[in-house]
């Protein structure tokens, strides 16, 4: 079967040849074993500046890579026997020209969320969503929650949404790459990520604290959530809290060195939260998690996690305390 595999890496970044040692190094996460198992073409930033013909790469130059990547599609869909697009970016407004442009190769779309804190992008998604709800074949979701607002909200079909496990690269995100530490060999905690945080509760609960923290957040693609953004305007924050980028071999270094993550959420019916989540997890790492109606699908509050109520820094407090204190 031949698949065009519809993927956002970002021009200038690495080099495909440099990530695959990377990789083979263990030292970033696999990205590849999807492309390897599909044996798939893929579009990409970096594609649209080597494959098309002449007068195509020069147009792409000119514009942003999404809307390249989805013009492309549409002139080399007939090729292939099904698309596969991890961008919804770019698979949403794909599918609706194919709609009505009657374009009929099969389209599957992996949806990381529908709704999300930023109300504009979830119109947006909505939007498209009703409009091709019935031409997709398949939307492969990991969130229940989401899964569950599709059919009953937007009118997907069951048969048509998907709901698949999350993965995370447990070869990479493992303790033997940094060595099994004590309890007692662990001296800080951490909290990571940038969409739908809530690191001003997290800053309250660890301000009359003496338990070191580090939030590993920084820009995704130049750009800053409004979310770690609320946590820069933060001027006082107390001795024991730290912020800065780790890259993914600094970040594995602090999950072994940590006691345990805390994952402060917003208010949000997406499972924001899940990759740290499953980093942590992987890492054999103890989570303690805002209770939120999206964040459902992993954490079993007292079993693989503990919940604390959302937006209370004083729960937050206690379930660190109690943590730290009996390992």
């Amino acid at each position: 079967m031949k698949t065009l595999y519809i993927i956002s890496r970002g021009i200038g970044k690495r080099s495909e040849e440099e990530m695959l040692q990377l990789e083979r190094e263990n030292r970033i996460p696999r990205a590849s074993l999807l492309e390897d198992a599909l044996s798939a073409q893929l579009l990409d930033e970096r594609y649209l500046k080597k494959v098309p013909p002449l007068p195509r790469r020069l147009l792409y130059r000119y514009m942003p890579a999404n809307l390249a990547q989805m013009i492309e599609a549409l002139f080399i869909q007939h090729r292939y026997d099904v698309i596969l697009s991890q961008s919804e970016q770019v698979g949403l407004p794909l599918a609706l020209l194919m709609k009505y442009l009657r374009m009929k190769t099969p389209h599957l779309l992996i949806v990381s969320r529908i709704t999300s804190v930023d109300e504009k992008k979830s119109r947006q998604k909505i939007w498209f969503f009703k409009r091709v709800k019935d031409v997709i074949d398949k939307f492969l979701i990991w969130s229940s929650t989401q899964r569950r607002f599709a059919i009953e909200q937007l009118g997907v079909s069951e048969e048509r949404i998907k709901l698949i496990k999350r993965g995370t690269d447990q070869k990479f995100w493992s303790a033997e790459h940094v060595g099994k530490r004590t309890a007692d060999e662990t001296d800080t905690i951490c909290s990571v990520g940038m969409e739908a945080r809530d690191y001003p509760t997290l800053v309250e609960a660890l301000r009359p604290l003496d338990i070191p923290c580090h939030i590993a957040t920084g820009a995704a693609r130049g750009e800053i959530f409004d979310t770690v953004r609320r946590l820069y305007d933060i001027e006082d924050l107390p001795d024991n809290l730290t912020t800065g980028f780790k890259t993914s071999e600094e970040l594995r270094e602090l999950y072994g060195r940590c006691r345990f993550v805390v994952v402060p959420l917003m208010k949000t019916d997406s499972d924001n939260g899940l990759t740290a989540i499953l980093e942590a997890m992987a890492m054999g790492k103890p989570v303690i998690c805002s209770r939120v109606e999206g964040q459902v699908d992993v954490i079993e509050d007292g079993v693989t996690g503990i919940y604390v109520p959302q937006g209370d820094p004083r729960a937050m407090r206690e379930a660190i305390v109690e943590l730290w204190n009996q390992p």
